[in-house]
């Protein structure tokens, strides 16, 4: 099993700017120019935070975005608003260490 984080950080190490919004990670570079689509295709399984899936679900064709993988959300919902995310409420050391050990994870952010 690898574990990969593959997401943008802001020069001084923050996933979220001061006012804790997301808007500057819509500025990065096109598909092309990141290689996320080779990336993409060696996943076999997405994990994200409830605060991610926020800023995602929201998007037009969300379930476009990650249709080939498993996708875990780490939320205390029972549910979630959009197909193909699986809520998960549990320490998630314990979970990845579940996880078949061929399978490739992403943890986004």
């Amino acid at each position: 099993m690898s574990v990969f984080f593959y997401g943008c950080v802001t020069m001084d190490g923050y996933l979220a700017d001061k006012n804790h919004n997301l808007d500057w990670l819509y500025q990065t570079g096109s598909v092309e120019e990141t290689g996320y689509e080779n990336f993409y295709k060696s996943m076999d399984i997405t994990i994200m935070g409830k605060r991610t899936f926020n800023e995602i679900k929201g998007m037009e064709n969300i379930g476009s975005f990650y249709p080939t993988t498993q996708n875990y959300v780490f939320t205390h919902a029972e549910s979630l608003s959009s197909n193909g995310f699986i809520p998960v409420n549990y320490d998630i050391i314990e979970f990845v260490k579940k996880i078949n050990k061929d399978k490739n994870i992403w943890v986004i952010g």
